[in-house]
């Protein structure tokens, strides 16, 4: 420290993430691979995939043609399907597929009901 070495890290002057530890080991194994993948930018797949599940969603709930309400629940399911059989490191959240008979549906509903209340 007397001759400057430490004078130009990376981060000096700001307080540390200290984030607790866990004390059990193998959650401690995990908590430190999880903090290396999260500081170089890594995201799974999985996360990758159920974050496009909700922007697909979202985007099938906003759908203005039935062509793309029938391409969007395509890709949905396979999206889905992907998830749902990523085998036992995945995380258990089963996602049901959509079916594209209910979704043009409600598609024709909410169509319907905005061609009424257009003046």
């Amino acid at each position: 420290m007397l001759e400057g070495k430490f004078d130009n890290l990376q981060g000096a002057g700001k307080p540390l993430d200290l984030e607790p530890v866990p004390a059990d080991e193998q959650a401690r194994m995990t908590w430190w691979a999880l903090r290396i993948l999260k500081n170089n930018g890594f995201t799974p797949d999985e996360i990758q995939w159920r974050k496009a599940v909700d922007k697909l969603k979202d985007r099938l709930a906003a759908a203005k043609r039935e062509s793309e309400v029938i391409s969007l629940v395509a890709e949905l399911n396979y999206l889905i399907r992907k998830l749902n059989t990523m085998g036992a490191n995945a995380i258990r959240s089963d996602i049901a597929v959509l079916d594209e008979a209910e979704e043009l549906e409600r598609f024709r509903g909410r169509a319907a009901a905005e061609a009424q209340s257009a003046p």
